[in-house]
């Protein structure tokens, strides 16, 4: 996605002839990157415009396209715009105005809209500026944070418990639940949990039925598990957990089991549990070697678990582990450069690990680093611009990774994204609302869903970037 948009009237005023073109200036965006519900249609970098580009039809023949005047980067032909395009030429070349119409290209949605007007001898430019990014959809009935997110088989997201306050075992703890339909934009309530809880998780099996675990109640830490069944719109208990958990973490496995690793009930945990689908039992399976809470989990394209960092015996942890489905079994993997808790874990398409931010015993952090499976190596990547921890990373469509709010002493609504392919970080636009505490949600049609989170009282706004 893009993080800003500009809306383009070109009037090319020569020799008393007028040429209109309509375009989206796509701003901050690589070469080649999305700037249309058009697929077919790429960012391209303008020439001697800084970072920013023009929205047109990708698939234009090379042979079609003229080079620039090499000492002036104008088009002989009037309204044609001088653009990179490697693919075609290592010079700058003319792209025609036809390819660049709003009508073939049209703008991604949830923008805002300013407009400026430059003028010049032989141009006139009016220039609107679209805030492509983050747009308001419907908030859920109740506020909360430290709740749960899954996508359900059909697209629709269900937001699970929560808390509405900080205090012990953040209180008062929910046991609703509220179900978005990207379709319509709205929530809608559905049945509730029979406990209420929150730092919990929740997954959606491979059989399409959604699985609760964990979490804390208003009293204490739970050992009890859910189940949620869409088609008929009921919850049911199923097995529980041999050990009371929160702020663990569960991981389902390309087998269709779920793996459930550490947590705190109140010390950190080190045991490992699995849950069947088909008998509905939990079996404990091999321990961590560290015991941790406040960790991440991440499903590597090799089937196994990378465990990373946390918190366990007093200490902020840089160590990781990895998971064996077949033996069932933890071996130690290569550590971090820096311990931390409360961080976040995504993969990458190329199939290596990024982490970003969360804290240490003293700091929050913008470090982020890069996990190789291959060579069970870890290695620094650029840093953040924000420290942050409680923060959400969600993977695009595009490859590239959405990093959105968390909490540096107040929380934040800044913004930032990744790309792998030149391991660099760019600001964009703010979200609507700080938040910590909060999740995000990759929707089928790509768009990303922010729910709830923290920021002076729960809140129960979302938003769509």
């Amino acid at each position: 996605m893009v993080s800003v948009a500009i809306h383009c009237v070109l009037v090319i005023i020569f020799s008393l002839s007028i040429i209109k073109v309509n375009c989206y200036i796509c701003h901050g965006t690589s070469q080649y990157g999305r700037c249309s519900t058009n697929g077919a249609c790429g960012c391209f970098d303008m020439i001697g415009s800084d970072n920013t580009g023009i929205c047109a039809f990708l698939w234009v023949s090379c042979s079609q396209l003229k080079l620039c005047n090499s000492s002036t980067n104008i088009c002989d032909k009037l309204g044609d715009i001088c653009v990179q395009h490697p693919r075609c030429n290592s010079h700058s070349v003319c792209y025609p105005s036809s390819m660049i119409d709003e009508r073939i290209c049209p703008a991604l949605p949830n923008v805002s809209t300013t407009t400026t007007t430059t003028t010049t001898t032989t141009t006139t430019t009016t220039t609107t500026i679209q805030h492509l990014g983050w747009g308001k959809t419907g908030s859920m009935n109740n506020g909360r944070f430290g709740h749960a997110a899954s996508v359900l088989a059909d697209g629709k997201v269900i937001i699970t418990g929560g808390a509405q306050s900080f205090g012990t075992f953040y209180s008062v703890n929910l046991n609703d639940v509220e179900i978005y339909d990207p379709s319509t934009e709205s929530w809608t309530t559905a049945n509730n949990m029979s406990y209420p809880r929150n730092a919990h998780t929740s997954i959606t099996l491979k059989n399409g039925k959604l699985l609760i675990i964990g979490g804390i109640s208003n009293t204490n830490v739970l050992n009890s598990t859910e189940l949620y069944d869409p088609e008929t719109k009921t919850w049911s208990f199923t097995g529980n957990l041999n050990t009371n958990r929160n702020y663990h973490t569960s991981s389902l496995l390309t087998d269709g089991r779920v793996l459930v690793s550490g947590g705190a009930n109140p010390l950190s945990i080190i045991r490992s549990e699995l849950y069947d689908p088909q008998t509905q039992i939990w079996t404990m399976t091999g321990a961590m070697n560290f015991p941790r809470q406040s960790h991440q989990a991440s499903l590597l394209s090799n089937g196994r678990i990378l465990i990373s960092g946390g918190y366990g015996e007093g200490y902020y942890l840089n160590n990781s582990e990895l998971y064996d489905p077949q033996t069932g079994k933890w071996t130690i993997t290569g550590s971090m450069k820096h311990p931390r808790s409360d961080h976040t874990s995504t993969v990458l398409p190329n199939g290596k690990v990024l982490i970003t931010g969360g804290h240490d015993e003293k700091n929050n952090l913008n470090s982020a680093e890069l996990y190789d499976p291959n060579t069970e190596l870890w290695t620094t990547v650029q840093n953040m611009k924000y420290e942050r921890k409680k923060h959400t990373a969600t993977l695009l469509t595009n490859g590239k990774v959405l990093v959105t709010g968390g909490q540096n002493g107040p929380m934040l609504n800044t913004v930032e994204l990744y790309d792998p392919t030149s391991d660099n970080w760019i600001t964009i636009d703010n979200m609507n609302y700080e938040r910590g505490y909060h999740t995000a949600s990759i929707l089928k049609n790509g768009k990303v869903l922010i729910v709830g989170g923290y920021s002076e009282i729960a809140l129960n706004t979302a938003e769509l970037y």
